[in-house]
């Protein structure tokens, strides 16, 4: 009996210590249903909630590291310039090559953010991967902090949903050690977009 508990014991041990202790956390679009995303990280305990006009945000910190969500929502004139105007321009170059452009494709949310930036001045070794048929492209840069020896890592994922909704995940944090650089990646690659 005392064997048959000292087993259960070491196998509820063995169990937890491969259980991940991070959660999924889950960021929507409240007037829109269908918007969900999730990311998976143990650093961000609560996030902070607002309205920007019809854009809405989250913010979290920890450890470090900073995440914004993004929802930006496109009025008709920007939806006529970001989405679809680009698209009608690209159609007949993607058709020739065997390939659809979904109306809710990356690359425009991509395509804005990176032209858009408020850093995009300051950036540098600006990397970027993903394809446009994926749920999300993404990018990465440093900014280097004049005057100071600090640089400030960030990186992005994008998404869209339907023809009006574009998505920023920001992730930054202040002189990143190889270890960090590899969080930040592992969690935009646990990005999931559910509310397709």
């Amino acid at each position: 009996m005392k064997l048959k508990a000292i087993i259960s014991a070491f196998a509820l041990f063995a169990l937890l210590s491969f259980t991940s202790s991070e959660k999924a956390l889950k960021f929507d679009y409240p007037k829109q249903k269908g918007t969900e995303i999730s990311l998976s990280s143990d650093h961000f305990k609560k996030f902070k909630e607002e309205w920007r006009g019809s854009d809405y945000y989250y913010f979290g910190e920890g450890d470090g590291f900073v995440c914004s969500v993004l929802f930006y929502k496109l009025n008709e004139d920007e939806k006529l310039s970001l989405v679809e105007v680009p698209k009608a321009a690209m159609k007949k170059s993607a058709e020739a090559a065997g390939k659809v452009i979904s109306a809710d494709s990356p690359m425009f949310a991509y395509a804005y953010f990176k032209n858009f930036s408020n850093l995009k001045s300051m950036e540098v070794d600006d990397q970027s991967w993903g394809l446009a048929s994926d749920d999300f492209m993404f990018r990465k840069n440093k900014v280097p902090l004049e005057g100071t020896n600090f640089v400030q890592t960030h990186m992005y994922g994008y998404a869209m949903f339907g023809n009006d909704l574009f998505v920023n995940i920001h992730l930054s944090k202040m002189n990143c050690s190889e270890n960090d650089t590899k969080e930040m990646e592992a969690i935009l690659n646990s990005l999931v977009k559910s509310g397709k």
